[in-house]
């Protein structure tokens, strides 16, 4: 009988150990459709600058081995969600050389809890610089969304990629509601 106590007592402080998450990006934003971009060309080009080798941990007593990452190319989700954006604004969008050319770089994305005994708060955060260049004038715009998450228990992966997308497409919805970066299109252009 001892014995087999033991056993569902490994048993279950086993399961409460979290594993690595491996997430998929594919933010969304919403664009309201406008002619800004009639008759020019665009391209997009996302580069990943985040430091280190993840997004954080979920935290709890097993918060080393429960570490948040990307599983997908960053990069050209985020290049590719920018592109339907300015497709609203009616821009022909390329590969490469276009009349107007976005600079996307992924400066911050963060899903960590600070919590080593337990998860009960985790803190999020994504922050996103574009560099939009047309002929020889450049618009610098930086986006940023910030957040707290509560859980009592350990969130799913599926969770944890929705909380991550919505926040990351909030932040490039951010760029889309910028009336500066309109007006430097429509200058520009």
């Amino acid at each position: 009988m001892k014995k087999l106590l033991l056993l569902l007592g490994a048993c279950v402080l086993a399961a409460c150990a979290h594993s690595p998450l491996q997430i998929q990006v594919h933010p969304q934003v919403q664009v309201v459709p406008e002619t800004i971009g009639a008759g020019y060309t665009l391209s997009v080009r996302g580069v990943n600058q985040l430091p280190g080798g993840g997004l954080g941990s979920l935290g709890g007593v097993y918060a080393e081995t429960a570490r948040v990452s990307l599983a997908n190319d960053v990069e050209g989700a985020i290049a590719s969600t920018l592109r339907g954006g300015f497709d609203k604004w009616a821009f022909r969008t390329v590969d490469e050389g276009g009349d107007v050319q976005v600079l996307a770089k992924l400066t911050g994305l963060k899903y960590d809890s600070p919590n080593k005994l337990y998860t009960s708060k985790v803190d999020t955060s994504a922050e996103v610089e574009l560099e939009v260049k047309i002929g020889g004038a450049t618009y610098f715009g930086s986006y940023r969304s910030s957040g707290v998450d509560r859980t009592l228990i350990k969130p799913s992966r599926e969770e944890v990629e929705a909380r991550i997308n919505g926040l990351l497409g909030a932040t490039l919805q951010r760029a889309f509601e910028d009336e500066k970066l309109r007006n430097f299109l429509r200058t520009h252009l």
